[in-house]
């Protein structure tokens, strides 16, 4: 009986010891923003259990100092780029996997980081939870487009977060290199919480997300306009931190309009307060200009609701067909209108909807995909070199 314990122990460094390092560069809640949410997910599957994870919490963004550059984030710049060098030298890990964000204005600091791992040994993966490479090497003057390509070039691939974000590398990285794994959020399912929903209105549509230009806010308020001029039976609920004063502007200028029937519930980043909202919707509305994923469509998928989004990024991969959801010309507030009051119409359709997506979002976009299939990427990598 001892001699098997010891050898259980045993077994079980060896398997460890087999396991590779990865050293995850990323960000962790609070805020709960989109690639906080990713990562908090990986680190909540199996992912954890089946590689050696160490993380570095590389924590710069916040809504107020968005697409800012502060002494606060150079300074944090500094200390994590230190701790990142230790973590490399004294660790050695066999991966870096990097939360890149490929936008000009942190380029230098994305360059940094991923050219000092490359330059140390390790295997450098990028975690691309956008689209926008093409978009950055474009954009950069010739001496930092040639950074960029290097970067790419000597890079041990790249995972996105959908099959047509494969086309924006074309001519800067191998195909074989790019790996596909969607978003996914915490199932909600046992949460027995109180629906919130607006009291006396038949119909609820829900905007939940951040409240600003790129994210389609104004395009939400004109829909939202025309839907209430011509349905009297419909509330709209808007939750989500505020781009600026502009916004809050026109978000009260809606209300005084339409009062009683134009909710705002802030900022939520609680879980059991975000179910309940959603719970109580009818139908959820995202009209993004400029997104690649959308992790808040799987919020609504996970409580079976009926989804209008704008057609961008890798948004039609997740909605499938018009089975999952209805898609519209993003910023054409017209369309938007007409296919939300299409559903309004159409009660049997919203149900089946709503069934549809729950299912697709327990097919395709559980926790237990997720960690598995990030797992298979680094044993590939690790048979293929």
């Amino acid at each position: 009986m001892l001699l098997r314990r010891v050898f259980g122990v045993i077994m079980n460094i060896m398997s460890k010891s087999l396991q590779p390092k990865v050293l995850v560069c990323g960000v962790l809640p609070p805020p709960f923003f989109g690639h906080s949410v990713i990562y908090q997910m990986l680190m909540a599957s199996s992912f954890p259990a089946n590689v050696r994870v160490r993380f570095l919490n590389m924590h710069f963004w916040s809504y107020q100092t968005n697409k800012k550059v502060t002494g606060q984030k150079l300074v944090k710049m500094v200390k994590y780029y230190l701790q990142y060098v230790a973590a490399i030298v004294f660790w050695r890990p066999r991966y870096v996997l990097y939360n890149s964000s490929f936008y000009r204005m942190p380029f230098w600091k994305d360059f940094l980081f991923c050219a000092t791992g490359i330059a140390l040994g390790r295997r450098v993966v990028f975690h691309d939870l956008g689209q926008y490479v093409r978009e950055l090497h474009d954009g950069l003057p010739v001496f930092q487009r040639a950074l960029l390509r290097w970067m790419l070039r000597h890079s041990a691939g790249s995972i996105v977060m959908g099959e047509s974000v494969r086309a924006t590398y074309k001519g800067l990285m191998n195909n074989e290199k790019i790996f596909v794994v969607p978003g996914v959020v915490e199932d909600t399912k046992t949460f027995a919480v109180v629906p919130n929903r607006p009291a006396g209105w038949l119909l609820n549509v829900l905007y939940f997300s951040h409240m600003s230009r790129p994210k389609g806010i104004y395009v939400a308020f004109e829909a939202a306009a025309r839907i209430l001029r011509v349905r009297r039976d419909v509330a709209v609920t808007f939750a989500g931190p505020l781009e600026d004063d502009e916004v809050a502007r026109k978000l009260d200028e809606l209300q005084q309009a339409y009062p009683g029937r134009v909710r705002y519930l802030g900022y939520v980043d609680d879980a059991r307060e975000r179910t309940a909202i959603f719970r109580g919707a009818d139908v959820f509305m995202f009209t993004t200009l400029r997104d690649v994923f959308g992790l808040v469509l799987l919020h609504a998928m996970a409580e079976g609701l009926p989804i209008v989004a704008s057609d961008e990024g890798t948004i039609p991969e997740i909605l499938l067909d018009e089975g999952h959801g209805l898609l519209f010309a993003k910023g054409e507030a017209s369309e938007l209108v007409a296919k939300i009051l299409w559903l309004a119409e159409n009660e049997v359709h919203r149900k089946t909807m709503g069934v549809a997506n729950r299912k697709r979002f327990e097919e395709v976009y559980s926790l237990e995909q997720y960690g598995a299939i990030m797992t298979n990427i680094f044993r590939t990598l690790d048979v293929c070199t």
